[in-house]
């Protein structure tokens, strides 16, 4: 008996969208408490950049919501630079990098874009908790 596979998003993607949508929101969430009154603003920032999730069945949809998405959040992050939003840059490259992070269709090139996509996240909370 042969398990029906269903050709969809492959979890390395998936995950990449993830951490852009959420890397930002920890340094985000703990300046709330020094005086950082536009939270609100940082979860529906979060909320656009997870669009892309809600497409994990579909990898066209997937590629082409990341490109409208992204196009969207690199000048959002730039226009929104004095607010916390510069915060959301790196997860441009992230959502970049997660449009081709997979293995199925690009084995050795899908390792090297979810390991830098992974490296963001770090290098970004690294810096945030070194200050």
């Amino acid at each position: 008996m042969q398990a029906d596979v269903r050709e969809g998003v492959h979890p390395w993607q998936f995950g990449l969208v993830l951490l852009a949508a959420m890397t930002p929101l920890i340094p985000l969430i703990s300046w709330s408490g020094q005086g950082y009154t536009i939270l609100s603003l940082a979860f529906v920032t979060a909320g656009v950049a997870a669009v892309p999730l809600s497409l994990h069945a579909r990898p066209s949809g997937f590629g082409w919501s990341i490109a409208c998405v992204s196009a969207l959040l690199l000048p959002w992050s730039f226009v929104g630079a004095m607010g916390g939003m510069f915060f959301f840059l790196p997860s441009v490259l992230q959502l970049w990098l997660a449009a081709g992070a997979d293995p199925r269709r690009r084995p050795a090139a899908a390792k090297a874009m979810a390991g830098a996509g992974l490296l963001v996240s770090v290098a970004v909370l690294a810096y945030f908790f070194s200050e």
